[in-house]
């Protein structure tokens, strides 16, 4: 899954241990290998049972969302799976989280109903986009966004992106870059360079 340096200005620094469960993991390097780990487990129990989720189906549900990030990242941190309660300067304000949420639920059901024309690329970038515009966690919002929509697309029957590795690549500061315009493009209701982007992450996976 693409690491976390493609997060925003704004996202939690990787410094802070505040809420670390297992102070034995010491350092960077150390958490960032013990949340690879959970985050690996969490991504082959979903993706796993994606195909049972019935397209028109409203499974894209609070619970769901919260007990996805708790899966990832709440045996080592005491914030996961739980909503943020800070104000960030990203993400809408603590109290409309699970109002924002359940909008999103809502529209989500919408753009992928039996009668929807929208094409799957495109549900997969509005849903990755409006979660992580919500922020709804402390931290790990990217990854958690990427997991829902490999088990959204996954649940299509769709090919799965091959998020790049940014902090591996020598171009990695051009992908991120790349990939923080086309969010905020879409933050501005212009899908068109963030849909290209996953298409390319698609690619790179076939």
């Amino acid at each position: 899954m693409m690491a976390d340096e493609t997060h925003l200005a704004g996202a939690t620094p990787g410094e802070d241990t505040s809420g670390l469960i297992d102070l034995s993991l010491a350092t960077r390097a150390d958490r960032n290998a013990a949340e690879t780990q959970t985050i690996g487990l969490a991504y082959n129990k979903y993706i796993f049972e994606a195909r049972r989720k019935k397209r028109g189906t409203q499974w894209l549900t609070d619970d769901f969302i919260l007990v996805v990030h708790r899966s990832m990242f709440g045996s080592i941190w005491t914030w996961g799976g739980h909503y943020r309660k800070e104000r960030l300067n990203m993400g809408c304000e603590p109290h409309l989280i699970r109002e924002q949420i359940k909008l999103l639920s809502d529209d989500f059901l919408s753009w992928d109903s039996i009668d929807s024309e929208m094409p799957v690329v495109e549900v997969a970038a509005r849903l990755q986009n409006r979660l992580t515009k919500i922020h709804p966690f402390r931290n790990g919002n990217g990854r958690h966004a990427r997991l829902i929509t490999d088990i959204f697309l996954y649940s299509r029957k769709h090919s799965l992106p091959q998020w790049p590795q940014i902090h591996l690549m020598s171009q990695g500061e051009n992908v991120r870059s790349q990939y923080i315009q086309a969010m905020k493009e879409a933050d501005q209701g212009d899908f068109s360079e963030l849909i290209r982007f996953m298409e390319g992450c698609i690619q790179a996976s076939t």
